[in-house]
Formats: C-alpha cells, sequence, structure tokens
C-alpha cells in the first residue's frame, strides 16, 4: 500500500476511534442519569412509604407500630373469625393485652382486606413484639417472688434506658456480662432489641412452634411440632424460611434473650402479668394444645396475654432449643453435639461462661429471664411459678426453654434447662423474623 493509503486508513481510524469516544459518552452521560434518576425515584417511593407508614394505626400503648415483611399480612380477630386487617384501623392494641398478628399465606391462597383467613389457609404465623425497657427489680443475684415487671414501650430504635451491659465471657468463671448502673430500679433497653450493630424496632416471633420439616418449616396451630433434630438443623432450616416463603428481613432460630424478652413482656401489664401460663400438656405435641386447628382459641390459659392474641407452647408441649450456648473450658464455642462446625455469626445465638455447676445461676444475663427471675437463687427448683432453672454446664451446653408436657409444674415460661444440641424426640426449636 502506498503512503497515500496510509494516510486515508489513520484517517479513518481516528474517525472511528472518535466515533467510538463519541458513543461511549453518550452512553456513559446516560448511564449516569439513569443512576441519577433511579436514585431520585428510590428516594420517593421511600418517602412516600414513610408517609404511608405514618398514618397507619398505632394503639395508645406506645408501642412501636408492626413492621410487615414482604409476603406477610395483618390479621385481627373478630370474635369468632381472623379477619384480613386494614392497616389504617384498629387491628393491634397492647394496653388491652391485644398483641400484633401477621401471617404468611400457603401459596395459593388469594385475599383481600377484610376476607375471613382460616388456619388452614396459613403457612407462617407470627405475634409482634415491640421495642421496650424494662426496670430491673432483681439485679444482684437474690431471691425474689413473682411479680409484675414494669414494661415501658420506646419510640423507633431509640435507647431510653441507663444500664448499659457487655460480654464479659470466659473459660470458667460466675458470670457472662459487666454492666453498668444495674441497680434496682433503674431502666434497661432489653437487649434483645440489639440484633448485632442495630438497634431494631422490634420483632416477630413465631405464635406457635415450629412445624412441618427441616426441608420446609411452617408455624401454625392443631399439628404437631417439629422434633427429633439437631440445633444446627433447626438453626438452618429456620433461616430458609426467608428463601422459602419469599420473606425479607431476617429469619432464624430464637435467641435465649429473644425469649427472655417475650417472657418479660408476659409478666408486665400487657401481657398475662402475675398470672401463670397454662401448662400445654398434649401429649402428641400439637401446637396451641390441641390436634384442630382451632383448639388454641379455648385453651388461651396457654396464651401469653391470656387470650388468642398472644404467644402458645411457651409451657410445655416439647422443650424448645434456643441459640444460648455455654463457651467450653478454654472459652471457645462449644458445639457439643449440635451439629455445627463452626461458630455461627455472633448475632444469631447468646453465649455464656463455662462452669461445671447447673445452679451457677450468676451466668444468667439480665433480660434472658434465668438469674433474674429465680425464688430461690442457686437452686434448680427455685424458678418462678415452680419453673426448673437449671443452668448449661460442663455436659450440656445448650440452653433449653418452657419444658415439655410431661414436666407438670416444672415447666413454664421460667422454665430452663440444657442439653448438648443432639437429637430429642421432645425437643422442638421457635422462629424469629426481624423485618
Amino acid at each position: 500500500m502506498n503512503n497515500k493509503g496510509f494516510a486515508v486508513s489513520g484517517i479513518i481510524y481516528s474517525i472511528l476511534i472518535l466515533f467510538l469516544i463519541l458513543i461511549f459518552g453518550i452512553l456513559s452521560i446516560l448511564g449516569a442519569r439513569k443512576l441519577v434518576l433511579d436514585k431520585l425515584k428510590n428516594d420517593i417511593m421511600n418517602e412516600l412509604n414513610d408517609e404511608v407508614f405514618e398514618l397507619a394505626y398505632r394503639d395508645r400503648s406506645g408501642a412501636n407500630r408492626p413492621e410487615l415483611a414482604s409476603n406477610m399480612i395483618p390479621i385481627m380477630y373478630d370474635g369468632t373469625n381472623w379477619v384480613y386487617a386494614d392497616i389504617y384501623e384498629k387491628w393491634y392494641d397492647y394496653e388491652n393485652q391485644e398483641w400484633a398478628n401477621a401471617v404468611v399465606l400457603n401459596s395459593d391462597v388469594i385475599k383481600n382486606v377484610g376476607d375471613t383467613i382460616t388456619e388452614d389457609e396459613v403457612a407462617l404465623w407470627y405475634v409482634w413484639i415491640p421495642r421496650y425497657k424494662y426496670q430491673l427489680f432483681n439485679a444482684d443475684n437474690g431471691s425474689v417472688a413473682e411479680q409484675l415487671i414494669n414494661v415501658t414501650f420506646e419510640s423507633g430504635t431509640a435507647t431510653t434506658g441507663t444500664v448499659s451491659c457487655t460480654d464479659a465471657v470466659s473459660g470458667t468463671g460466675d458470670s457472662s456480662e459487666t454492666c453498668t448502673n444495674a441497680s434496682n430500679g433503674n431502666w434497661y433497653t432489653h437487649p434483645a432489641f440489639t440484633f448485632g450493630s442495630e438497634q431494631v424496632t422490634g420483632f416477630w416471633v413465631g405464635k406457635f412452634e415450629v412445624s412441618g420439616s427441616t426441608s420446609k418449616i411452617t408455624v401454625k396451630p392443631g399439628v404437631q411440632s417439629l422434633r427429633s433434630t439437631t440445633v444446627s438443623n433447626f438453626f438452618t432450616a429456620i433461616q430458609n424460611i426467608k428463601s422459602s416463603y419469599s420473606l425479607s428481613g431476617d429469619s432464624h432460630m430464637m435467641k435465649n434473650m429473644e425469649w427472655g424478652a417475650v417472657a418479660y413482656l408476659k409478666q408486665s401489664k400487657y401481657g398475662l402479668g402475675t398470672t401463670d401460663i397454662t401448662i400445654n400438656s398434649n401429649s402428641s405435641y400439637y401446637t396451641g394444645g390441641g390436634s384442630s386447628t382451632t383448639s388454641y382459641k379455648s385453651n388461651t390459659g396457654q396464651s401469653t396475654t391470656g387470650n388468642v392474641y398472644g404467644i402458645y407452647d411457651m409451657s410445655g408441649g416439647a422443650w424448645e432449643y434456643v441459640m444460648g450456648n455455654m463457651v467450653n473450658s478454654s472459652g471457645s464455642f462449644y458445639s457439643s453435639n449440635a451439629g455445627f462446625s463452626s461458630a455461627p455469626n455472633a448475632k444469631y445465638y447468646d453465649k455464656y461462661t463455662y462452669n461445671t455447676d447447673y445452679e451457677n445461676h450468676g451466668r444468667g444475663k439480665l433480660g434472658d429471664a434465668t438469674k433474674e427471675t429465680l425464688s430461690t437463687f442457686g437452686s434448680y427448683t427455685g424458678g418462678w411459678y415452680s419453673d426448673y432453672a437449671g443452668f448449661v454446664n460442663s455436659s450440656y451446653s445448650w440452653f433449653v426453654r418452657g419444658g415439655y408436657y410431661s414436666n407438670g409444674s416444672y415447666a413454664g415460661v421460667f422454665y430452663f434447662g440444657r442439653h448438648d444440641g443432639g437429637t430429642v424426640s421432645y425437643g422442638g426449636a421457635r422462629a424469629v423474623l426481624i423485618p
């Protein structure tokens, strides 16, 4: 090719490069513009959602409004049936012990506001626990009689309690935390509302013990609870609720501290108060106390509120593994027979100091309904309402709660015991969802 040919080719090549630069420039501008427009649209939608949320019904208790996850629908009881609630009208009332309920329906069920919801149409059933602080009543490892626990709901994610605690868990010792201002009469924002590094407005608790199978969990009344599996299998199966039902938020197995939060709310004026929960004595482990899907409606004494709005199976039924674990003598995660190959993320379990003595109650934590709720500190028979009070020890590193149907007076919402995390025919679990 002659020099002229090279010159023409060079000009064409330069023009092509300039053209491509122009195209890429336009695309970059459009892309940036799209990002800006998308962000603006999202900001507007978030503002609208916030405004709509602020228009929703709020009761007079000061409790945070329930935050519904995707695919959850609010329900209220009309005296006979549950109905799809309108969130802009009354559907809960904590001052009258009517805790907010919400469900996830079976995939083939479609409902509208005002429609009746039958128990058979429900796949998952949750109850809202709003953020609160409580007044310390037994902060010094003492023995106290059953009493009303003073609870005040907090707004948003505000922490208005003056007490603060941090983990101080060791391989051997007599305590599991270090606290500031932990004196009787002072107020403590319940630690269950701190989830990892996040402060939460509340969380949803399974209304009944988990049922179904490890491949697909359900939470519903009048069915046999899921039992006979390891803590790690429960843990994974309950986490998979999120993907199985396309839920937003965080689904996890109930922590020991979350059990405590429910127990304290039950013991307040917003729940049963000083009235003890009736045991679910069904020997076949039916949730809600009976094999009929509506049995729970006649077993309201087994509810945390004494009516259909509360949480069931927290006394009797199966006892429940919770995510509360004692470290080993070296201070490391102690899976025992639970099936974990490594420690779960720290936000998913509460850990406790190692000790060989199952009556060493000082290792409990404020808020978890162990060391504070003892009629006789240091005795395994000393729990409130005669509930069993055996702490995790060298042989059994996992907490179990509630007792099971044959435990009689030992069973209860303040029952705590211990096991190795392995398969037990009378051991179940409970689901929690943070939206």
